[in-house]
């Protein structure tokens, strides 16, 4: 017990060392007249949720001053760039740097990365997919137009927890905003609506397994462009607050 206590105690005090260093250079380049960018490798390691939100909101309005370039492998902390981002209006790219196929280090790509979740609370990306399955014909354009309605359901997802619910419960946080309860806006024909677009837009994805009977013919872009209206239509109907 004594050397678990030993270890505790020293890693909490290697945390507070590296909350300390960050503050200071904050503060630090905050009082510098010079307005030059910032490059940070893996700000937040071995930091908890709480703490990577509050650095990821702090790092995002220090970006409204200066370019602020942060390297992470940390996934849920670039969710938390991207929702603090999005909730300060300022813009963020994204690169991602991985392994080729040989185990080669240092393949990027450009204005890319891991999908995080505030890219598909709207119906963006399944308009780029949708424009780009335009291009192709035949198995190609199948599969974009495939690969849209997968995106387009994942927006439905997102639609329950951000609109429908207003973020009384987030991802990546233990807190529930028990008085934004007030503000939930339940309507059982949304409700439905949402059930069936979710359900159809199943039929049309890879990831379950239909009967040739079932699903017919496959999708076309009119079925994509179709659902994208269907989509921003629930997101329109879920966004309203409840009125007391």
């Amino acid at each position: 017990m004594t050397l678990h206590a030993s270890l505790l105690g020293k890693k909490f005090t290697a945390l507070l060392g590296l909350d300390l260093a960050l503050a200071d250079f904050l503060t630090e380049i905050g009082l510098n007249p010079a307005n030059a960018g910032i490059v940070l490798d893996d700000p937040v390691t071995s930091q908890d949720h709480q703490r990577k939100d509050l650095i990821a909101n702090r790092l995002v309005a220090e970006a409204k001053n200066r370019q602020v370039v942060i390297f992470t492998h940390d996934l849920v902390f670039l969710t938390m760039l991207a929702r603090a981002a999005d909730a300060l209006n300022v813009g963020i790219l994204t690169h991602w740097m991985e392994k080729d196929s040989t185990g080669r280090p240092g393949q990027i790509s450009l204005d890319d990365c891991p999908a995080t979740t505030p890219r598909y609370r709207d119906t963006q990306k399944a308009q780029k997919t949708l424009a780009e399955a335009k291009t192709f014909t035949g198995s190609m354009r199948l599969k974009l137009i495939q690969r849209g309605m997968a995106e387009l359901r994942r927006t439905v997802e997102e639609i329950i927890p951000y609109h429908l619910l207003k973020e009384v419960v987030n991802r990546w946080s233990d807190r529930i905003i028990v008085t934004g309860l007030k503000k939930v806006n339940w309507n059982q024909d949304l409700i439905a609506d949402i059930i069936k677009t979710y359900e159809d837009l199943s039929a049309y994805i890879e990831g379950h397994s239909h009967s040739e009977e079932q699903i017919g013919a496959p999708p076309e872009l009119r079925h994509l462009e179709d659902m994208i209206t269907r989509v921003n239509d629930l997101k329109k109907r879920a966004k309203p607050e409840r009125i007391a």
